[in-house]
């Protein structure tokens, strides 16, 4: 026979144990997605601005690599637009001197180093003269370029843990009126968090323009927050495992802050560009070292990810009504 209050409660084994298997699986989920997606990083499909100038024969060469995708462009200039304007990591121009080669390791590391490394020896063995050339330099404070990458982390991970806090003080499945209360505080922390992130980047990366990253960071802690609030609402507590999932699990390895998506595999780098950390991290990116890039596409990710959560947090609470406004409404009805 149990004895009481030695041995717990059927009920109580049972939360334990679908506990433990909830941290068990999101811990193994953890190690999956990072190994699997950053374990052997391979270029594929890498864009490289090729000019009409080169010889048809050294293009296929380039052409026929699995590595890389040629983007043929009339000349040198047009080149270093598609560069600035993020469409190529790389290019390969001809010139009075022979065949240049142009890396960009601003536009990430690795993809410098595959262009450089995957083309040179094997266009030097079909030209006697092949050069090499870096514009969209690193700056030395962050010569690995990942400053933008964590700077976004912190905003994500300011987004979930904000939200959750809210989550505590109002409910994470308050009445409608407690929502927007709990919204509202989530718009002053992606204020802080946005502008904060922003200053840090710029005196520890030397990376530069302030005021388009302090956006790029206020919307990111307002997409991961806002998700996370919509999440919490629909499922509670188990909303924000959800989150964690999408946003770290998930998020992180795809979002070509390592390694460039080009050079993960599927599922990561198909799904990167449409998780909230990998559109901040491109958003964050451009607008530090590349000016010219478009930067509508990121924000539109991050945009509709705060339309999407704060509709549903804001649909799921006019679904119930605090006590105050249940007698509020009570009232009404015993006035009339």
């Amino acid at each position: 026979m149990r004895r009481p209050g030695v041995l717990p409660d059927g009920t109580t084994v049972a939360r334990a144990a679908l506990a433990i298997a909830a941290v068990a699986l999101v811990s193994l989920l953890f190690i999956g997605s990072y190994a699997g997606a950053l374990h052997e990083p391979t270029p594929r499909d890498v864009p490289v601005a090729v000019s009409a100038q080169v010889p048809p024969a050294l293009e296929d060469r380039i052409d026929r690599s699995d590595a890389f995708r040629v983007v043929p462009v009339p000349n040198a200039d047009d080149a270093l637009r598609e560069i600035a304007r993020g469409d190529a990591y790389g290019a390969v121009v001809a010139g009075s001197r022979g065949i240049e080669i142009i890396t960009a390791p601003a536009a990430g590391q690795a993809a410098a180093a595959a262009i450089a490394q995957g083309l040179e020896p094997d266009l030097r063995s079909a030209v006697a003269d092949v050069t090499t050339r870096t514009v969209h330099a690193l700056p030395e404070a962050d010569a690995r370029g990942l400053v933008g990458f964590y700077t976004v982390v912190g905003w994500i991970v300011a987004g979930y843990l904000g939200a959750t806090f809210l989550g505590l003080l109002f409910g994470v499945r308050p009445s409608l009126r407690r929502t927007v209360w709990r919204l509202s505080g989530l718009l002053a922390l992606a204020i802080v968090a946005g502008l904060g992130g922003a200053a840090l980047a710029v005196w520890i990366g030397d990376t530069g323009s302030f005021g388009l990253l302090a956006v790029i960071g206020l919307l990111t802690v307002l997409a991961s927050g806002a998700a996370t609030t919509a999440l919490q609402a629909a499922l509670g507590v188990i909303g924000t495992g959800v989150a964690i999932l999408v946003f770290v699990v998930a998020g992180n390895p795809s979002s070509g802050g390592p390694f460039p998506t080009e050079m993960l595999p599927e599922p990561w780098r198909t799904i990167g560009p449409y998780i909230p950390t990998g559109a901040a991290v491109t958003a964050f990116r451009d607008a530090a070292y590349f000016p010219d890039a478009p930067l509508g596409g990121p924000l539109l990710v991050l945009g509709a990810w705060i339309v999407a959560g704060v509709a549903a947090a804001l649909l799921l609470a006019r679904r119930r009504r605090g006590p105050g406004e249940r007698d509020a409404a009570l009232a009404a009805v015993m006035g009339s």
